[in-house]
Order: C-alpha cells, then structure tokens, then sequence
C-alpha cells in the first residue's frame, strides 16, 4: 500500500477545509447575487416538498380469531389518542374477515392516560362481568393495541382508580405493568 505524498494529504486538507460552513455568531443576511445555484428563482422546484397534512393514520389493532390475537390495521383521522385506539377494539373493521373483541362495551374502560412510557387504562366493574377468557382476551387486545401505539412500552390496569389484578397469557394474574410480550402465547 503506498502512502498519499505530503502535497496530495495537503491539497486535500485545503478542499476540505473550503467545503465547510463557517462558524458565526450569528445569521447575517447576504445579497440575492450572492445566492447560489438560482435558489431564488421563483419557477424553480422546490428543494423540500410542501408539507401535507395527513388525512388518515394506519392503527394497528389487535381482534380474536378462534381464541387467538391477530393483528388488522384500520384508517383512523389523525391525532389518534389512546382512547380512540382502545375505541376503535369495540368492533373489528369492515371486510377483516372472521375476526370478534371481547372488548364489546366501550364503556368498560372509564380512562386511558400515558405516564411514563405506561398507559394507564381504568376500567369499570362491568369487566368483571365478562367470563374469564373473555377478561384474558380483552386485556390482551388493550395491551397488543396500545403498546403498538408510540410511546407506550407497557399498560396498567386499575379499577376506579385502585390498582386491579389481571391475567397474563401464562394464566398468572398480576397488578404491575404489562408488556406485548406477556401474550405472546396469544398470538395468531
């Protein structure tokens, strides 16, 4: 391997050195002759295209097939809040085949809040209405769902406001945070 002669390490010192943007203060104003590259003309394109407000956002969801979580996307007008991506679980969408929640009542969850990474999701007695299996799938749907949200790493669950035990996919029941992970058996 041969080394770069001293001039060539030199000259490319110089190229480089001309490339860079000055350090300064502050923003100085320069003449438009001074514009480079017709960045002025107003029938150029521009160099960024113009900003579009988003019509609609993909929320991923998660609905019960044969006792199994399947994930299904749906077109929802942007912000999407947490609460409405655990409104949208009441009902799966239009043509996404065999699919059922077992989050039937939106009204079973009284609140939805993100602190920390964690949304918090207060629920209402009536869950305790639904038969256990129907309590392990809702609980899990509202965790697949929200931990695909940014942000949310994790989901806890409180009953008017009192921290409320609830099933992982292995059957144990726990009153921490849980994670998409923790019904991985549930997945399709």
């Amino acid at each position: 391997m041969t080394r770069p002669s001293l001039a060539a390490t030199a000259l490319l010192a110089v190229a480089l050195h001309g490339c860079s943007v000055p350090a300064q203060e502050r923003a100085r104003t320069v003449r438009d002759a001074a514009v480079p590259f017709d960045l002025l003309d107003p029938s150029a394109p521009p160099l960024v295209p113009p900003s579009t407000s988003l019509t609609s956002e993909q929320l991923a969801l998660c609905f019960v097939r044969e006792g199994r979580l399947v994930v299904v996307t749906q077109e929802l007008a942007p912000p999407i809040t947490l609460r409405d991506a655990v409104a949208a679980l009441t009902g799966p969408p239009q043509g996404a085949g065999p699919l059922r929640t077992a989050l039937t009542e939106p009204s079973l969850v009284s609140d939805v809040r993100l602190v920390g990474g964690i949304a918090r999701v207060d629920l209402v007695a009536g869950v305790s209405a639904l038969p256990t299996e129907e309590q392990l799938l809702a609980v899990a749907q509202i965790v697949c769902t929200l931990t695909g949200r940014p942000g949310v790493g994790q989901v806890s669950f409180t009953l008017d406001g009192a921290r409320l035990p609830v099933p992982k996919g292995d059957g144990s029941l726990v009153t921490s945070p849980v994670a998409r992970d923790d019904y991985s058996t549930l997945m399709a």
